[in-house]
């Protein structure tokens, strides 16, 4: 049996997409930790098994035409990492519009390491601020919360698009709500809470168990009625991951899931700040970087805080480089 464990050869790669079915399925490509471990092979070929029936959504992911959208950030909270990103006053909203992204990703709550958690009636009053005003433009609209109660309560008001749950989609009643009101998902990997959370970042093998916790996911809203096409992955980048992770799973965005649609969130984060030095205030530059990276290796949807810096910089490389 051969076994191939380096993340920068492509037959590595081979593991973590459908059409490298054969090979797992025969056992002639598994990461070599796990060769005594026959029950994490046999849940890998099992997931081939569930996903099948999706396959033709899946390859269309793969190799279908993709063009990467811009998420733009606004935190409805006095204490995001990002002062930036605060709505301070409804300037801010206005000043988000005028940019005009494809998604705009509101949140409530602080998940900046070490913040604390917000009552769900608190996180609610916060974000129907910023409902208030944007339910009479045409922008697609996505709530950033772990709390199905938040999520219950604004989708019964207002039209949203998206539910963006850091924690996963752990909660049945959140799994519940997505499939009801038929809404895009975007499901994160994170080990923890947003409190403890840099205490987790002991991986054997970072890609592998990333995908087993985005599998565990899939099936179950799958199982639950939510389409396959509403599903969109989420690694998590900063969250439970030191620097090398991070970079490591920024370098490979190809690595998960088969196919269903990803997003990236590197926007200003500390990472940047290891590599250049630079304070939160001063990462666009690194920020556009990883940015037009990742759209040049077909990552579906980039959460940013500056949307038109990040959306002209892509632009710009992909026409200079076609």
């Amino acid at each position: 049996m051969t076994f191939y464990t380096d993340p920068d050869d492509d037959r590595y790669i081979l593991f973590y997409h459908i059409n490298g079915e054969p090979l797992i399925r025969n056992k002639k490509i598994v990461p070599e930790r796990l060769e005594k471990n026959v029950e994490n092979v046999s849940m890998i070929i099992e997931n081939y098994d569930f996903l099948s029936p999706f396959k033709d959504i899946i390859i269309k992911n793969i190799f279908g035409k993709r063009e990467t959208k811009i998420m733009g950030i606004l935190n409805a909270t006095p204490d995001s990492f990002f002062p930036g990103s605060r709505v301070g006053s409804d300037d801010k909203i206005y000043e988000m519009l005028e940019e005009k992204p494809d998604i705009i990703d509101i949140g409530g709550e602080s998940t900046r390491p070490g913040s604390s958690e917000v009552d769900p009636e608190t996180e609610i009053k916060r974000l129907e601020g910023v409902l208030n005003i944007l339910k009479s433009y045409n922008i697609k609209i996505s709530i950033d919360s772990r709390h199905y109660r938040v999520i219950e309560a604004l989708l019964k008001r207002y039209d949203i698009d998206y539910i963006n749950d850091i924690s996963g989609f752990i909660d049945k009643r959140m799994i519940k709500i997505a499939s009801e009101y038929k809404k895009k998902c975007i499901v994160m990997h994170m080990r923890g809470e947003p409190q403890n959370m840099n205490k987790f970042t002991d991986y054997d093998d970072i890609f592998f168990e990333i995908n087993a916790f985005f599998f565990d996911r899939i099936k179950n809203m799958i199982n639950s009625g939510i389409e396959p096409e509403n599903i969109i992955i989420d690694p998590g980048i900063g969250f439970s991951k030191n620097y090398e992770q991070n970079i490591k799973l920024i370098k490979s965005p190809w690595s998960f899931a088969f196919g269903f649609k990803t997003l990236y969130g590197t926007s200003r984060k500390r990472f940047i700040g290891k590599i250049t030095g630079n304070d939160v205030n001063k990462r666009l530059g690194g920020t556009i970087a990883t940015s037009i990276y990742l759209a040049m290796n077909n990552v579906d949807i980039l959460r940013v805080h500056d949307v038109s810096e990040n959306r002209s910089a892509i632009e710009l490389y992909k026409m200079l480089v076609t």
